[in-house]
């Protein structure tokens, strides 16, 4: 994936699910401050995987830095095919779960059919809408 003047760029990394449908959380980023970031656009990529691994990005709030909440999803569509999803609108992560002082963005990792623990590299791009 081609990084976009401004955005971050996490990955590619390897990714897992536990054998279900239901997501893990993969966090991607380094524990950042959220002052100042409201509205993102996120962009993924999917590579090397079975065919049964899909994931979607995701962001976890902290009071900290050290304890973190659950996860919520940015967008809620899962990608499960080879390739890059450039993202087309931003997205309110102020509206998503409890912002905190902290954020770290993620994907969510889970099975599209089976129960065995699936494995893929993904990467993860995050554009700040400036103000």
């Amino acid at each position: 994936m081609r990084r976009t003047p401004g955005a971050w760029l996490f990955g590619q990394r390897t990714v897992f699910s536990d054998g279900s449908a239901s997501p893990i959380f993969h966090p991607l980023s380094d524990p950042m401050p959220s002052a100042g970031v409201i509205n993102v656009r996120v962009s993924t990529e999917l590579a090397e995987t079975s065919g049964n691994c899909k994931v979607r990005p995701a962001l976890r709030w902290s009071d900290d830095g050290i304890g973190w909440g659950s996860s919520s999803t940015i967008v809620a569509t899962y990608r499960s095919t080879t390739g890059v999803d450039y993202g087309s609108s931003y997205v309110d992560i102020t509206a998503l779960g409890a912002p905190k002082p902290w954020v770290q963005f993620g994907l969510e990792v889970a099975n599209t059919s089976g129960t065995r623990v699936e494995v893929c590299n993904a990467s993860l791009m995050v554009e700040p809408k400036e103000r």
